[in-house]
């Protein structure tokens, strides 16, 4: 050791070396998922954290404005990992069993794939409106049946609450995309 020096604060042989060597031989490819990984805890912590402060976030699913977006706007095998990700951090931040919300969620994201890719959803706000508010109402049915054949104990309001869910959801994912598809068309005639 040079006279001088700290230990652990040269790059090439201290403790940050084997991270940063591990995120430089990540291919290419993989760091979509790393992204993906890292979207959906951040709308997790940011639904946690909204939803704690004001009483309305409580209703807004976050994570699944996440997986429409994936499921509509990229790939529909990432939306399926986004799905059961998100679902599975949701399950881990709520304290349910594992699974729970990664199957709603992964439930969720081929149900809106498979009816984006077969209704027209161009010009039709309504038709996106009940994609997405349909595929909430499905995930979060199928999260019910999950509590009812586990004969885990569940609130009579859930459904009702769920219903809610689907239509602040939805209502604000249409609103989102809407916005999105417009600012993508005028940055396309600016272009132009």
């Amino acid at each position: 050791m040079k006279s001088g020096a700290r230990r652990g604060t040269d790059l090439e042989s201290g403790p940050m070396h084997g991270l940063i060597s591990g995120f430089a031989a990540l291919e290419p490819g993989s760091m979509k998922y790393l992204f993906l990984a890292v979207s959906s805890f951040l709308a997790i912590v940011a639904q946690m954290i909204a939803g704690n402060n004001f009483f309305l976030f409580n209703f807004l699913d976050l994570s699944l404005i996440l997986v429409a977006y994936w499921a509509i706007y990229r790939s529909r095998m990432q939306a399926l990992f986004v799905g059961s990700l998100a679902g599975l951090l949701l399950d881990a931040a709520m304290g349910w069993p594992l699974g729970y919300n990664g199957f709603g969620k992964t439930l969720a994201a081929f149900a809106i794939g498979q009816c984006w890719k077969r209704f027209n959803t161009s010009d039709q706000l309504w038709v996106r409106f009940s994609i997405i508010g349909a595929s909430s109402c499905l995930s979060s049915l199928s999260m019910f049946l999950l509590f009812w054949l586990m004969q885990r104990t569940s609130s009579r309001i859930f459904l009702g609450a769920s219903a809610l869910q689907a239509f602040i959801t939805a209502s604000i994912a249409v609103i989102v995309f809407a916005a999105l598809e417009n600012y993508k068309k005028t940055q396309t005639h600016k272009a132009h």
